[in-house]
């Protein structure tokens, strides 16, 4: 019995045909072939461009890995990709091939092998089901481009303090409002009413035929929305606006809490002046909008636009904000912008030696470096929660602080501590002697193998010299026996120099004693690499020895000065005048020795 698996794939839920009526078919053809279908991976409303589809790298891997795996099944080329360039796709059925597996579609019949005809049809049917998306693509941005100069919304979220107006000409048919708890519900344009809700997890499409555009939504939204742009304009620093939005029970359109980085876009979005602008950015796959036409991308990912490609439509509907309080928030923007900013890399190129290790106790969240700045200009570095520094407070309540100073010289006294009490460890030693006579006896293996092969050329030249011996001078050269005699001579000599540097290269394997001194001298030289190193490479060598760091919340303790308890475990602190005293618990459960992975580090806690 053949063992098989198939593979499904739709696109959208509004084509091509059903998962279950792929299945269906897939079923049917493994049965009149008297195959097993053992199992059906899928991707449902994932485009066939993606190669990186959670069911498509479960079919690979089960290719790969599963021996009792023989046939690959799938309905049609297009169902296993739809590949940007079509050699993608013959990859994947080489890499099925690969693992010893056919390839198969159901449609027609056909397995894919490493003939010519099956290569060459390949890469047309590959070419073409990619050339399809790089049709639709084009088309779709060209309705896109047309509905974008008819005023009309292009898609996407809608901008918080509008709500959707749905319209089959010119004729309004509902209006699509999102609620603070992430459901929706459908209004009648005329009186208001209620006609449908959309529960949560569940979102509103409209039909192909109806278009869309932006009017103000309810007058509390609105008008926090001016009283955003207005107080902003003022000085308000954008956290006080953020939690101000927040405390008033408004949400974004997900039902998300409002945090500085969903506050900034918003502020940032000429809709709100009634201008609609397009292409300030794209993802597209195949095309960008250039010069005004569609042009063929040959990069993908997300890509900055340049203003000169902008399409701007005033007047595209009702503006919220006045233009002139608008300005003024542009050009605090723009100033925010050139005082911090903010190069790429910098993350890099912190102080900060425990950023990405560090992890709040509260809400799970990362903590982040953080200076204050005291009235006398001395600076003092945190690490804070960024969950509640984005303004998550009802997962992480209180703006917990960790003196960066007093746990990375904690982490890093641990690391020393635990490196001290391996400079005698004999258990270590045994197993460093064990991986050089590894490495020692890998090098004896090849030795042999050489002279193995010397004692096949030595047992073929006697019995060439048997045959010369046998027979005359003329007869031995027409039969080759000479020309042979020298060729075997000659590799002799080449394996004879093989052994030689097989011998020169052959390292002598130190005593115990040498290692045990030669592990102590590594791992007494903490001081002497923190002493010279830069702070990425501090960085570095934590990361490699610290796997996380939990820090829990702080207790009510007061203490006048910056001290580490022994006992108590208290992290102590003076900050803005007041004596504050933080309890935190640090433990290194996950971080293990990247030199001695072989042992269980115990659990270290500093509360």
């Amino acid at each position: 019995m053949i063992n098989a698996i198939g593979y499904v794939r739709r696109s959208t839920d509004r084509q091509e045909e059903s998962l279950d009526q792929q299945r269906a078919k897939l079923n049917a053809y493994a049965k009149l072939k008297g195959w097993t279908l053992t199992a059906i991976y899928e991707d449902d409303a994932i485009s066939g461009s993606d190669m990186q589809r959670p069911g498509l790298m479960q079919l690979m891997a089960a290719a790969s890995d599963d021996p009792d795996v023989e046939v690959v099944l799938a309905w049609d080329r297009n169902r296993l990709a739809r590949p940007k360039d079509a050699v993608e796709g013959m990859m994947l059925e080489r890499q099925i091939m690969k693992a010893g597996k056919r390839m198969v579609y159901a449609v027609t019949g056909q397995e894919t092998d490493q003939s010519f005809t099956s290569g060459l049809m390949g890469y047309i049917e590959h070419h073409q089901n990619g050339d399809y998306l790089r049709k639709l693509s084009r088309d779709t941005m060209r309705g896109l481009v047309a509905r974008v100069q008819r005023g009309l919304w292009p898609g996407g979220p809608i901008p918080f303090g509008y709500d959707r107006l749905l319209m089959d000409g010119t004729t309004s048919k509902r209006i699509v409002r999102d609620l603070a708890d992430a459901s929706q519900v459908i209004l009648a344009p005329g009186s208001g009413n209620t006609l449908e809700t959309i529960p949560k997890g569940r979102r509103f499409k409209k039909q192909d035929h109806e278009t869309c555009t932006l009017i103000p939504s309810e007058p509390p939204r609105v008008r926090a929305l001016q009283k955003l742009f207005a107080d902003y304009a003022a000085g308000k620093p954008t956290r006080v606006c953020r939690d101000e939005l927040n405390e008033a029970g408004l949400r974004t359109s997900r039902g998300s809490y409002f945090t500085v980085q969903t506050l900034l876009p918003i502020l940032e979005n000429h809709a709100y002046i009634g201008q609609l602008v397009y292409n300030k950015r794209t993802e597209s796959k195949w095309h960008r909008h250039h010069n005004g036409q569609s042009v063929e991308r040959m990069d993908e990912g997300l890509e900055k636009r340049p203003e000169s490609d902008w399409i701007v439509i005033k007047d595209a509907w009702e503006a919220l904000v006045d233009e002139a309080i608008f300005k003024q928030v542009q050009d605090r923007r723009a100033d925010s912008k050139t005082k911090n900013a903010h190069y790429r890399g910098n993350a890099m190129r912190s102080e900060y030696l425990l950023s990405g290790l560090m992890f709040c106790g509260i809400c799970g969240g990362k903590l982040s470096g953080n200076t204050t700045k005291s009235g006398k200009g001395y600076k003092t570095r945190y690490y804070t929660c960024s969950r509640h520094s984005a303004g998550h407070t009802h997962e992480c309540p209180k703006r917990y602080s960790v003196p960066a100073k007093v746990v990375e010289d904690h982490v890093v006294k641990l690391i020393r501590a635990d490196l001290e009490k391996l400079k005698g460890d004999t258990k270590l030693a045994e197993l460093v002697q064990k991986e050089l006579e590894k490495v020692f006896g890998g090098k004896t293996d090849a030795q042999d193998q050489l002279q193995r092969l010397i004692a096949e050329l030595d047992q073929k030249l006697a019995k060439l010299r048997d045959h010369l011996l046998a027979l005359d001078s003329e007869t031995a050269q027409s039969l080759g026996f000479y020309d042979q005699a020298q060729e075997a001579n000659e590799e002799r000599k080449a394996l004879e120099a093989q052994i030689a540097a097989c011998h020169s290269d052959m390292p002598s394997l130190p005593s115990a004693k040498i290692i045990r001194q030669r592990l102590a001298d590594a791992f007494g030289n903490l001081e002497v690499v923190l002493a010279s190193a830069t702070v990425e490479e501090k960085r570095s060598l934590i990361a490699n020895y610290v796997k996380r760091i939990k820090a829990d919340h702080c207790c009510p303790v007061i203490s006048r000065t910056m001290s580490i308890g022994c006992n108590m475990g208290l992290f102590c602190c003076s900050q803005n005048g007041r004596k504050t005293a933080i309890k935190q618990a640090f433990s290194r459960i996950d971080g293990v020795s990247e030199f001695a992975s072989w042992r269980t580090v115990p659990e270290v806690a500093l509360a």
